[in-house]
């Protein structure tokens, strides 16, 4: 009887302590940004917050969801709207790891990640080996995420 206690108890650990790490690996890029700040700017290379498989991240600054999915290979067609700015994490058999679309905030509070590159173009496309940024804060609600090449 002790034999199965011991199992049960062990099953249940394992099975919240994946819970955990599933949940933390989908966090949201704002999230992982503000964790990964330091007191002074701090450089990351995004797969130091997102280490499951992906080749390249893709930034869209105001294309349409018909140009998006061309770039990418793969249907986004079904996303709700065909404007504002996205991030994507791909990987090499087309699969989006990871997503996430900021909309115009027309006069609203700006928190969260404001990503800059050197390039200004309305597609970027950067491998993952050259995805360093800086993150600097802007103010208690918001860091800058510059890329660096």
């Amino acid at each position: 009887m002790l034999y199965h206690k011991i199992n049960l108890k062990t099953c249940v650990i394992l099975v919240i302590g994946s819970i955990i790490t599933l949940l933390s690996c989908n966090r949201d890029i704002d999230s992982k940004i503000k964790d990964s700040y330091n007191s002074n700017d701090t450089i990351i290379n995004l797969s130091d917050l997102y280490p499951e498989e992906w080749d390249s991240v893709y930034f869209f600054g105001n294309c349409s969801l018909g140009e998006i999915s061309k770039r990418l290979g793969v249907s986004v067609e079904n996303m709700s709207l065909d404007f504002g700015e996205r991030i994507f994490l791909v990987n090499k058999r087309k699969v989006i790891i990871y997503y996430k679309e900021w909309l115009p905030n027309y006069g609203q509070e700006i928190k969260g990640a404001l990503f800059q590159f050197k390039k200004d173009s309305m597609i970027i496309a950067i491998p993952r080996e050259k995805a360093n940024f800086i993150i600097r804060k802007r103010d208690e609600k918001s860091f800058w995420v510059i890329h660096q090449e």
